[in-house]
């Protein structure tokens, strides 16, 4: 019985890292259509403020977090 309810807890660890898996692919995808757009707002004088500030330093490290977490979360719990 205890055996029954760890394979269930593990289908469930499971389920959400791959919940989370594909969210962050669809966030890759997005941010890929979105590149050539983001090129062309980096151009723009008010840009300078957010490069200055660290804005997007900030939003790239917080991505690459996410992103390590998420890894780790599958290595560590994924079931083949």
């Amino acid at each position: 019985m205890k055996k029954d309810n760890i394979s269930k807890e593990n289908l469930e660890i499971n389920r959400k890292i791959v919940h989370v898996k594909n969210i962050l692919n669809n966030m890759y995808e997005i941010l890929a259509l979105l590149k050539p757009m983001f090129d062309l707002m980096l151009e723009m004088e008010e840009a300078k403020i957010f490069r200055q500030n660290g804005t997007f330093d900030q939003a790239a490290k917080l991505l690459g977090e996410i992103s390590e977490s998420c890894r780790e979360l599958e290595g560590n719990y994924l079931i083949h």
